[in-house]
């Protein structure tokens, strides 16, 4: 799912709070009984960075676009792709596994204009195209001429000729309004559950080239093909969805209006619960007891990752030695227990537990490579070995970069004692936005980073392929800037093969190398604990893909 892996942090400080709705007398001699809107208030936590489906990469945003937009499929708790859930009212598979042919519901874009096909090869091919720099291009690996595209320079003189020829040549085709045909490169047992991933979205060509790169900075800067659309963007404040009317399932939409406030603090939140100025909150860790006490925490699955990325061009962390001394000084048992108290656990591998393989869960696969205690004799050495090869005498002063809000300092000091006290390592930490920590992170300007990626969807390749070497002037996710040509290649034998068993054995192999090499340092997968009140009903929640999805949620009267 997902998702610019920082932007979970921000996921965490979600809350959601719903407006009763209820009944009022009005007008008439006898008086006429009128249901008030159904109105939920909810907090994003952050900015959204982009609305671009095509460019967006963080979570904060992809909560957004899953309320605002429909793909070919929606995403349904505890269902695989369903036929029908999207704008994708039925396709078939050819028999090789080859080629996907997508018919069209009768939809419409929140300004009338009908929904085609054509919609989804612009938006696809966009995000193909090398120029676009979309970091989630990589997404698009899978189908057919997508590596000859990728390969073309874009600095060439003929560059712009390369690409419109090889577009032509990809295997996305709009057969015609309602018939969408696309052809692999290799069989993918996982790519109907990418269908519901923002960067397949649909976009209009017409208003992506009419407001170029200000489209879906505002919401008359962009069309709605979802459950809501965005009629009231003040930015860094508060955003407001409305009902979409010309939605094609809005009689199952219950909720006329969503409200949310951008509320950052860790308190706030539970202040305004006990006040019933909220009503669905994440609980803190420092008032998960409370609400345990009282039985009404419920837990959420959650497939994501947390480590601490490693910028591999850094003159110090293209050093091994001194990646790995960092992540041997690491307590992660001592972090889920004493910071953050919330069933989380220690990560000991980098794929979460949770992410299925061919039979069974894929970690078994890989096993518990990284100890969950802290190694001081050990750190200590690969500290020194380090320095050796670095030519240095002492570790010199490391900046660590951190988001601006509560959680992420908390987290980020934590991890800033363990360096000093089990390796005298000095680290500074630097707090920036988030909208700009993404960004420094994708220009590779900061040396660690604490850094997180929640699944896409349930394979294991969703967290592997993400580290395969990227161009220098367009990382993607690989903002660690790793490069190793033989994970490299365990990663595309894995995506070439239709075979699930070798597909897995490659993987692992991959996630080894991974673990040896440490370009990241896994440190928990996270548990996400929240209590709403009663009225509330029919909120979706993901373990992939978006976390959240209000599409059916409803507000009893209260």
């Amino acid at each position: 799912m997902s998702k610019k892996t920082i932007a979970l942090l921000l996921a965490a400080l979600m809350i959601v709070s719903v407006v009763a709705a209820g009944c009022s007398k009005s007008g008439g001699s006898g008086g006429t009984t009128e249901k008030k809107p159904m109105v939920l208030h909810w907090n994003l936590g952050e900015e959204p960075p982009g609305l671009d489906s095509v460019l967006t990469t963080d979570q904060v945003s992809f909560e957004v676009l899953n309320a605002l937009q429909d793909g070919l499929v929606r995403q349904q708790e505890n269902q695989p792709a369903t036929k029908g859930s999207g704008l994708a009212k039925d396709w078939t598979v050819s028999s090789d596994g080859m080629t996907y042919t997508f018919t069209l519901r009768d939809a419409k874009w929140s300004d009338g204009q009908p929904i085609t096909a054509k919609d989804f090869a612009f938006a696809w091919k966009r995000a193909m195209n090398p120029k676009t720099a979309a970091e989630y291009s990589y997404q698009f690996a899978y189908i057919k001429g997508f590596d000859a595209l990728s390969a073309i320079d874009v600095k060439a003189a003929d560059a712009d000729q390369k690409i419109a020829e090889a577009l032509k040549t990809v295997g996305v085709t709009a057969k015609d309004d309602k018939t969408l045909e696309v052809t692999l490169a290799a069989p993918t047992p996982y790519f109907l559950s990418l269908m519901s991933f923002p960067t397949f979205l649909p976009q209009r060509q017409d208003i992506v080239e009419k407001y170029g790169d200000k489209y879906a900075s505002d919401p008359d800067k962009m069309v709605y093909s979802g459950p809501f659309v965005l009629s009231e963007w003040t930015h860094e404040s508060k955003m407001v969805w409305d009902k979409n009317p010309n939605y094609w399932d809005k009689d199952n939409v219950k909720l006329d209006q969503i409200n949310m406030t951008m509320i950052k603090d860790i308190n706030t939140p539970v202040n305004m619960y006990e006040a019933g100025e909220l009503d669905v909150i994440n609980v803190p860790a420092e008032f998960l007891d409370q609400y345990k006490s009282k039985g009404v925490v419920k837990t959420r699955a959650d497939s994501t990752t947390w480590y601490i990325e490693f910028n591999n061009k850094d003159k110090v962390f293209k050093n091994a030695n001194m990646r790995k001394a960092l992540s041997l000084a690491i307590d992660r048992q001592s972090f889920v227990d004493n910071i953050l108290k919330n069933g989380s656990i220690p990560a000991l591998a980098y794929t979460p537990p949770s992410i299925s393989g061919d039979k069974g869960a894929f970690h078994p696969l890989v096993g518990d490579i990284l100890a969950p205690k802290a190694d001081q004799a050990a750190a200590k050495a690969a500290l020194e070995a380090g320095l050796k090869e670095l030519g240095l005498t002492k570790a010199p002063q490391i900046s660590f970069l951190s988001g601006d809000s509560e959680r992420a300092k908390k987290w980020a000091v934590a991890v800033q004692e363990m360096w000093k006290q089990n390796l005298g390592v000095d680290v500074n930490i630097e707090t920036v936005a988030f909208k700009v920590r993404l960004d420094r992170m994708t220009k590779g300007q900061y040396q660690i980073v604490f850094a997180g990626w929640g699944a896409d969807y349930n394979d294991p390749m969703t967290f592997i392929d993400m580290w395969r070497t990227a161009p220098a002037d367009n990382p993607g996710n690989n903002s660690a800037f790793y490069n190793n040509t033989e994970y490299d290649k365990l990663v595309d034998d894995a995506k070439a093969t239709g075979d699930q068993a070798r597909r897995m054995d490659d993987m692992q192999k991959a996630e080894k190398i991974l673990l040896a090499e440490l370009p990241i340092a896994p440190i928990f997968h996270p548990a996400w604990n929240f209590i709403e009140k009663p009225y509330v009903k029919g909120i979706q929640r993901f373990a992939v893909g978006a976390d959240m999805d209000f599409k059916t949620a409803t507000v009893d009267a209260h």
